[in-house]
């Protein structure tokens, strides 16, 4: 499995930047000619339990022992002419029709592999055509690098199409067909994100991580904004219900990337006492503590996880005995053969116990307590009713068919119970694994959906339209340029410039993700005709659906630059008037110790956290006060406990315009008492958008502590952070400098004024 991707995200959403009014727009590409579709035969054959498999030329469908209980026909065509992938991307695909003769519905996942070489850059996608609707559809696949194929893996058979996008053709891809890259390596991450969400309740900082990463690059959108977005931390370009909504996305589909990304490694065998142990954890406590719409998602992970470990290493398992002969046994081994009255197959334990898991509705020990019950009723179906034949018409059988020309000896509780204990045993090692092996897989198959679904969402929400106007009472910037600032490299300047009317007005629409993509401007700037030089700026916040600004002032005359001024002026504009001048001004101090977050987690019965904010001084300290489980490694301890302090320096009451600020800070634990859970602690400083940061550029520190991983182990860290304050625009613009960390910080807002 070395150098495979395998986190198959798929991301929900529309790449299409909608920008109208004083912007300029795209225009919708022609629709390509249709071209007629026609199928080859490039593959066929007989699949059965014996051979699952059929392939050509990389090419192939792999089935599983729990689909089929007899051969029937495989055929995959090449299939030329198909649609293109939709009419905005006009993206080509290399298609292939798979199909099982006579089936149309089945249990289980198949697999199915298309090659597809990717040049530098590139990345794959893949979709799936919806014959009833017409169009293409996502898919849950991987990218095999050791073969350079995808791998779909699905419970349906279709026309499947790969295809490859680079660069700006991410742009033109709807990205809920493209795949994220992720590592094949541990799942020490994601279990940490599950066990956070399990401990508080909700999806966290880590979650959070997680989902900003995934959707940072899924869709070019930097994780400064998502970051900053998500922790509502200094950032101005957005309202409350905006940053609220953005960090509850994020958090969930960070903890649905988690579970996925964990059920992924534990169908491909990268599995471990630890994580056995955290997803019984999580399984636990999610069982008894936590409701809400990811819940079953946890569950069905953790349930998977447990399974497919526990069964495979046959916990339940009993030694078969050997050698013994008994007329019975063999009347036994009869009655379950194939085509017989008791035998059962791969499928029919599929669909048994499917439901079992998928229900939620079972702890650890009741859900195998419920299926050692079916198991045990199977194996004594023989020897009561179901067995309408009777035993004595199966020894007959079996004295014929293995010519038994003795008598035998009489039928007791003690030969009953020990040929059924071999059956046990022997569904228990070599069928239930399997099986327990596809429900695992097909649980994560639904999450993935779950987490596509999730992205929907967030896709929709991104692509809310929000109106802008802008009206000047006094018609005093009329033919003004209006502009928005700051932008990023990736945004085309002229799409974000307008020109005010005649009578005052100027209106524009935008969506969220058009305005995140260009660097989330949040201010608009004016300029005189023929001018480069801002006489006014305005700052905003993105508030769906209406963002409206009023200028009600009159013009301000631009100062007369020299020519070795012009270039400083036009970066920076500082309002001056007369002899006054103008500085960044305390007024409100805000500490945060995210109390809500710490009642809801005190209020759970597992672990008990304090935190504590106050300007330069943070405190917090956490405990696990559950229950003491000796199972995983190491051992989960009632009692143990971290806890972490950071210093830093308080910024002064006035900030002067380019003036270079330097807060030093200490960040250390106070309290490292761990077993099982891990510590941590983090630290940084920001102004608005801008990041502090030391001499060599790093603005983000953290500290960690864990008994398992203890090469990690960071007990302390120090040092200087900076940052250039920039000019205020306009008399009463505000920014905020936060400092502090993971669970605690303050919000120090200064506003441009007069300087004292």
């Amino acid at each position: 499995m070395k150098g495979k991707k395998i986190l198959c995200v798929l991301l929900i959403m529309s790449m299409l930047i909608s920008q109208t009014g004083v912007l300029a727009g795209c225009s919708k590409k022609e629709s390509a000619e249709e071209v007629t579709e026609t199928m080859t035969v490039f593959a066929e054959g007989t699949i059965g339990p014996d051979q699952l498999t059929i392939s050509h030329q990389g090419v192939s469908m792999v089935l599983n022992s729990v689909m089929l209980d007899s051969e029937v026909k495989a055929t995959i065509s090449k299939v030329d002419g198909a649609p293109l992938l939709d009419d905005e991307s006009e993206i080509a695909l290399d298609v292939y029709d798979f199909s099982l003769e006579g089936i149309e519905e089945f249990v289980g996942v198949i697999d199915l592999t298309i090659p597809l070489i990717l040049a530098e850059g590139e990345i794959p996608g893949a979709a799936y055509f919806n014959e009833s609707t017409g169009v293409w559809e996502p898919v849950v696949f991987r990218y095999d690098t050791d073969s350079s194929a995808v791998v779909i893996s699905t419970d349906h058979l279709s026309k499947y199409g790969v295809f490859t996008v680079s660069g700006e053709g991410k742009r033109k891809a709807r990205t809920e067909f493209l795949m994220l890259g992720g590592s094949a390596g541990s799942s020490d991450k994601f279990l940490t994100a599950v066990k956070e969400y399990t401990s508080l309740g909700v999806p966290a900082s880590e979650c959070v991580e997680i989902g900003v990463s995934a959707v940072g690059d899924g869709l070019q959108i930097g994780s400064d904004i998502l970051g900053s977005m998500s922790q509502s931390a200094g950032f101005l370009a957005y309202g409350d219900d905006v940053l609220a909504t953005v960090g509850d996305y994020l958090g969930n589909i960070g903890l649905m990337t988690s579970v996925v990304q964990i059920g992924v490694n534990v169908a491909d065998g990268k599995i471990h006492e630890a994580l056995v142990g955290s997803m019984k954890f999580a399984w636990s406590y999610t069982m008894g503590k936590v409701a809400s719409k990811l819940s079953s998602s946890v569950m069905s992970a953790s349930m998977a996880a447990v399974a497919i470990v526990d069964y495979s290493i046959n916990k339940f398992g009993t030694e078969a005995i050997e050698g013994r002969a008994s007329i019975y046994r063999d009347a036994y081994t009869i009655y379950y053969e194939k085509n017989q009255r008791g035998y059962k197959s791969s499928a029919y334990w599929y669909e048994t116990l499917y439901p079992l898991f998928e229900s939620g509705n079972y702890s650890e020990d009741e859900l195998k307590e419920e299926i050692d019950e079916l198991v045990v009723e199977n194996c004594e179906e023989f020897w009561g009713g179901d067995n309408q034949d009777g035993v004595d018409a199966y020894v007959d059988m079996a004295r014929k068919k293995f010519a038994w020309t003795g008598g035998q000896a009489g039928l007791n509780d003690s030969i009953r119970d020990e040929i059924s204990e071999e059956r046990r045993t022997i569904l228990y090692r070599d069928i239930l694994p399997g099986v327990i092996h596809q429900i695992g897989r097909k649980l994560n198959l639904e999450n993935e959906r779950k987490l596509r679904a999730e992205y929907r969402a967030f896709s929709a929400y991104l692509n809310t339209p929000i109106s802008l106007s802008v009206i000047d009472k006094q018609k005093t910037y009329a033919g003004h340029t209006i502009r928005f600032a700051p932008l990023n490299s990736k945004a085309k300047a002229d799409d974000w410039t307008g020109k005010i009317n005649a009578d005052g007005t100027a209106n524009t629409t935008f969506t969220l993700y058009g305005h995140m993509f260009v660097g989330a401007p949040n201010k608009l700037e004016i300029l005189a005709p023929g001018s480069d030089v801002p006489v006014k700026t305005v700052a905003f916040k993105v508030t769906p659906p209406k963002v409206e600004i009023i200028l009600d002032d009159e013009a301000t005359t631009l100062p007369t630059s020299t020519e070795d001024e012009s270039e400083e002026a036009s970066s920076e504009t500082t309002v001056t008037s007369g002899n006054q001048s103008y500085a960044w001004v305390l007024v409100e101090t805000i500490n945060e110790n995210y109390q809500a977050n710490l009642d809801s987690t005190n209020q759970g019965g597992i672990y008990e956290v304090s935190a504590s904010a106050a300007p330069g001084s943070y405190v917090f300290n956490w405990k696990y006060i559950g229950d003491s489980d000796t199972y995983p490694d190491p051992d989960m301890l009632n009692g143990e406990s971290y806890g972490t302090q950071l210093t830093i320096s308080v910024p002064p009451n006035i900030i002067k315009g380019g003036e270079t600020i330097s807060l030093d800070f200490n960040l250390s634990f106070t309290a490292e008492a761990l077993s099982y859970f891990d510590g941590h602690g983090s630290c940084r400083a920001d102004w608005g958008n801008d990041r502090f940061a030391n001499e060599v550029g790093k603005s983000f520190f953290e500290i960690y502590s864990s008994v398992k991983y203890k090469e990690k182990n960071i007990s302390s860290v120090s040092g200087k952070l900076s940052a250039v304050i920039p000019n205020g625009h306009s008399v009463g613009d505000r920014e905020e400098l936060w400092t502090g960390g993971t669970n605690y910080g303050t919000y120090y807002v200064y506003e441009w004024k007069e300087a004292p």
